[in-house]
């Protein structure tokens, strides 16, 4: 292979010193220009694609992010002794690895156990040992408990990580010194993400059932910032049931605002209209009993009936009858209970935009809505809110004349980022085409260099004119020419029947040589 390669670079040696001084130029500048253009393209595209990945080194993934210092050592520590090649981002927080050796090093990380924060389960018990006291049993056993519901909870969507801590219930012989189980979550909920009730009150039932003896009302909720987001329940809590009357307000003006604006959207367009609603509620749990009589209606409930016979009497025999009849009247009872959340009173405000054109300068020309659309739109906006006059419900609809100078910039922000970016690609293309023209025609004339370079040009010859040669020569004898033709036909019988011509050289060799006399 040595001699190869020294052999390749004698010829090529040999070629470049047969060329002249302004091919040698030429075929140098067009080499220069050829590689200077590959790589202004790849680090003009380079540029835009680091740009929109956070700055990212190509060549390397996100192996994790959002480590703790503590456990971004050690990560760092065991890539160092594995052999793999990372590097830090978004300000020491995140690691990341050669792509082509990322799963080789997250297989090598979770052979020794990293991150070590991701929680461990039930496999704390795989492997029994022997002599553990009943105390080292309990408390493998809440830590795997524990384990288990952070990988649980950590399934959810919104939720980056979490940590739970557990109390469990300590028995005893008297209920009355039991002391109840205990829970506390702290979660770190993923930016950009938000937890709803219907999740938060998941996320504490899920701990209550898992737990024996604990209770929802023990369960206290956290993230990643402090705000509590479920705290044990107190019923005489004032705080709590302001939070869960002001939630349910909240609630019911957001379903009511949501209803109109998708009903006037369809209607007038996107970012065309305005909802806001303000919701009385009535918070009050009221139970009433309500007890009617018709006196017009009468039912018998009871009849009494009474017979006396008297005889020998002096005045004669006779007979007493007595007839006692109980009628009851109608009666109705009812017991009416007012549920918490109940609707009082509405009050709705709908502001829609106008319309506009185009005049004959290009310019947009607003026109408000005429009375009857504000009638036809009052009307839509009062059949979705359930308007009900009884409860002095009310709703306006304002027609005016929204600013659209914020998305007019916005617009146009965007659609300069599109010929910027459409103009780049362009350019793109452009280069990249004048790249492969000139390496074409470098190629082609590094081609025709070399070719003229290793085939140099045969130097001209003159013929001379065969006319004048033969009539130059002088005329050959006859016996010559008989033998020339003897000897052509030898030749001619050697090339047809080689092997009777070696017969017949045969035979002559065999012959006796003749005596001369």
């Amino acid at each position: 292979m040595g001699d190869f390669f020294k052999q390749l670079l004698t010829q090529i040696s040999d070629v470049w010193q047969k060329l002249s001084v302004q091919q040698q130029v030429i075929i140098t500048a067009l080499t220069i220009l050829m590689f200077v253009g590959l790589l202004w393209l790849s680090v003009w595209n380079g540029a835009g694609s680091n740009e929109g990945a956070g700055g990212a080194e190509r060549g390397f993934r996100r192996l994790y992010s959002n480590l703790p210092v503590e456990e971004l050592a050690s990560v760092t520590d065991a890539l160092t002794t594995g052999g793999f090649r990372y590097r830090l981002s978004n300000n020491g927080t995140a690691i990341d690895v050669e792509e082509k050796s990322f799963h080789e090093a997250r297989m090598a990380l979770a052979r020794v156990g990293l991150p070590a924060n991701r929680g461990v389960g039930w496999e704390l018990f795989d492997t029994k040992k022997f002599g553990d006291t009943d105390f080292e049993i309990q408390i493998k056993a809440k830590r795997a408990l524990e384990g288990e519901l952070v990988r649980t909870i950590r399934s959810i969507s919104e939720i980056e990580d979490a940590r739970v801590h557990l109390t469990l219930r300590e028995e005893s012989l008297f209920l009355q010194e039991r002391k109840p189980a205990k829970a506390a979550v702290a979660l770190r909920i993923r930016s950009g993400r938000t937890l709803n009730r219907e999740q938060i009150d998941g996320i504490a039932y899920l701990v209550a059932s898992s737990v024996d003896g604990l209770e929802i009302n023990n369960i206290s909720i956290v993230d990643q910032q402090g705000r509590v987001l479920s705290r044990p329940h107190d019923e005489n809590d004032a705080s709590l049931i302001g939070g869960r009357n002001l939630e349910m307000k909240q609630s019911v003006e957001r379903s009511l605002e949501k209803k109109v604006l998708s009903l006037f959207e369809q209607v007038l367009g996107h970012g065309r209209v305005s909802v806001k609603i303000t919701a009385d509620l009535d918070f009050n749990r009221v139970e009433s009993t309500l007890e009617r009589f018709n006196p017009e209606s009468r039912v018998a409930r009871s009849e009494e009936r009474n017979e006396t016979s008297v005889t020998n009497a002096p005045d004669g025999d006779r007979t007493n009858e007595r007839s006692i009849t109980n009628y009851e009247i109608d009666r109705t009872i009812e017991r009416i209970i007012h549920e918490v959340g109940t609707i009082r009173r509405l009050t709705a405000i709908v502001t829609v935009d106008g319309r506009y054109s185009r005049n004959e300068q290009g310019q947009r020309v607003y026109h408000p809505r005429t009375p009857e659309e504000l009638m036809s739109f009052e009307t839509m906006a009062r059949n979705a809110v359930g308007f009900d006059i009884a409860r002095g419900d009310r709703v306006d609809v304002i027609n005016v004349q929204f600013d659209d100078e914020t998305r007019s910039l916005f617009e146009q922000e965007r659609e300069g980022l599109q010929k910027d970016e459409f103009w780049k690609r362009i350019v793109n293309y452009i280069a990249l085409i004048l790249i492969i023209v000139v390496a074409f025609v470098m190629l082609r004339s590094v081609a025709k260099t070399l070719g003229e370079a290793m085939n140099p040009p045969v130097p001209e010859v003159e013929i001379p004119n065969m006319n004048e040669i033969e009539e130059d020569v002088a005329e050959v004898p006859l016996h010559i020419r008989e033998a020339n033709e003897t000897i052509q036909k030898i030749e001619m019988m050697a090339e047809n029947d080689p092997h009777n011509m070696a017969r017949i050289i045969k035979d002559w060799l065999n012959e006796p040589p003749i005596k001369k006399d």
